[in-house]
């Protein structure tokens, strides 16, 4: 009988239970929730803006993604502007910013009688006659400070840039161009067009 009784004593305190006490563990518990990823933003934004003097302006602004310019019209010796694109990474990603440029000169339709008489094989234009100095933040990338150069130059120089831009910064590119008095009706009709292609690329 005591024997018996041993047994289911023991057998008692194995289970942990004794004048009805529970045996407890030290224990602790940690959480990771809400593990999540998001990914970042990098955005282009261009503002353009331009300036002129002895010439007529239209300034197209439009929404972010769209195409933005600025038209001069009845330029001529004597004439000056500004053209500014104000470039933004509105995002939160570092990105790298690269151009492609390209430029047009063309003649004018018929031309007139005092081109022609200036110059008769028709092949000067605003290539070699409008002037242009662009700068970056104030630094210099084509002709020097105030020092105009000929604008058969430009889209070489706009095209070789690539500079970096940190989530939230901004680039100022500032294209000063002007047509000296010394020029006459060689260029009467002309045009000049400049196309350029702004990306940002991730870093």
């Amino acid at each position: 009988m005591k024997k018996t009784l041993g047994l289911i004593l023991v057998a008692l305190l194995a289970v942990g239970l004794v004048g009805g006490y529970t045996l407890a563990y030290f224990s602790d518990t940690e959480t990771s929730e809400d593990n999540t990823w998001t990914a970042g933003t990098l955005n282009l934004v261009n503002v353009i803006s331009g300036t002129p003097e002895a010439a007529s302006t239209v300034v197209t602004e439009q929404d972010d993604g769209l195409n933005d310019k600025v038209v001069f019209s009845s330029v001529v010796p004597g004439s000056s502007g500004t053209i500014t694109w104000t470039l933004s990474n509105t995002g939160n990603v570092a990105g790298t910013l690269t151009m492609v440029a390209a430029t047009t000169f063309t003649e004018g339709g018929d031309p007139e009688e005092p081109e022609l008489t200036a110059d008769p094989t028709n092949l000067i234009g605003l290539g070699q006659s409008l002037m242009v100095w662009v700068t970056r933040g104030g630094t210099d990338i084509l002709g020097t400070t105030g020092t105009y150069v000929a604008m058969s130059g430009l889209a070489a120089a706009l095209s070789a840039e690539s500079q970096s831009m940190a989530g939230g910064a901004s680039l100022v590119y500032v294209l000063h161009w002007e047509v000296p008095t010394t020029v006459g009706n060689e260029i009467q009709g002309d045009t000049a067009e400049l196309d350029i292609t702004f990306t940002l690329t991730q870093s």
